[in-house]
């Protein structure tokens, strides 16, 4: 299944984005934190803005399967183990929400912060390893609650923990949980000098989302794909020879006009009935 998040529409509330990819003829929909991270900045309640959203979804042909939770300071939060309990009550309410309109699948980025000057590299990443273990086993079982696969998404920023796929392996692999699963994002991948059929070839076969877009290889552009530097020939092969069935998102950002937002979404679905 392929779908097209709201990010898109960065700069419409989350409830005006579905509703324009609904009537862009967007089938399915990936809702984006993005949105409602942009309003919340403009002094919207994030309680507001799920209303919003609760009201329209039923009256849409476009389905929303995916959502991103949450990221930036309040995960991050989570690295610190006497806030975790605070940071998965927040996340609950979050997947209470997603389930209620549809979701099956969320994208999870992984709590990290910064190594302090006593820690060496080896200690550092340990540390945050261990604590995202625990995080994470308690996540899943909210995620059992809801019927909702969390998929723990790659990180661009160099040197911190998760951009590599062996922090996401140490991390999901233990659970060994139907509820735990990666997401794979491609624009993080590439930014890391891997080619995105690199990485997933070392996460394959519990890969259950991807976030597909592109960059020039050192900026978290979300551009298209093929307007940037991944190797796409080679990355849909690949997902087509090992059998790749979960949810993909093209994870475009927009922020500009309303003209050239629909220009893009025009050109994600020439580049969706392509795959």
């Amino acid at each position: 299944m392929i779908t097209v998040s709201t990010m898109v529409y960065m700069m419409l509330k989350p409830s005006e984005a579905l509703t324009r990819l609904n009537d862009m003829g967007v089938e399915y929909v990936e809702l984006s934190y993005d949105n409602f991270q942009f309003f919340r900045k403009l002094g919207f309640d994030y309680d507001t803005l799920v209303k919003g959203v609760r009201d329209v979804y039923q009256s849409l042909k476009s389905k929303v399967v995916a959502a991103h939770l949450p990221y930036g300071d309040l995960i991050n939060r989570a690295v610190n183990p006497l806030e975790q309990s605070k940071v998965i009550n927040e996340l609950g309410r979050w997947l209470r929400f997603f389930s209620e309109i549809g979701v099956k699948v969320v994208a999870s980025h992984i709590p990290f912060n910064y190594a302090s000057i006593e820690e060496s590299s080896i200690t550092y990443a340990q540390r945050v390893k261990e604590v995202n273990q625990e995080f994470f086993k308690k996540l899943t079982l909210l995620g059992h609650d809801y019927g909702i696969v969390i998929a723990v998404e790659n990180r661009y920023e160099r040197g911190v923990y998760g951009y590599l796929p062996k922090d996401l392996i140490d991390i999901v692999d233990p659970i060994n949980d139907d509820y735990l699963k990666y997401c794979l994002d491609t624009g993080h991948s590439i930014i890391n000098n891997f080619q995105p059929h690199e990485f997933y070839k070392r996460l394959h076969p519990n890969v259950a989302l991807i976030h597909m877009h592109d960059n020039d290889g050192s900026k978290d552009l979300h551009l298209p794909p093929y307007t940037g530097v991944i190797d796409w020939e080679v990355f849909i092969s690949t997902l087509k020879e090992l059998n790749y069935n979960g949810t993909t998102v093209l994870e475009v950002a927009c922020s500009d006009s309303l003209r050239r937002c629909d220009n893009i979404v025009k050109l994600l679905k020439i580049i969706l009935n392509s795959f």
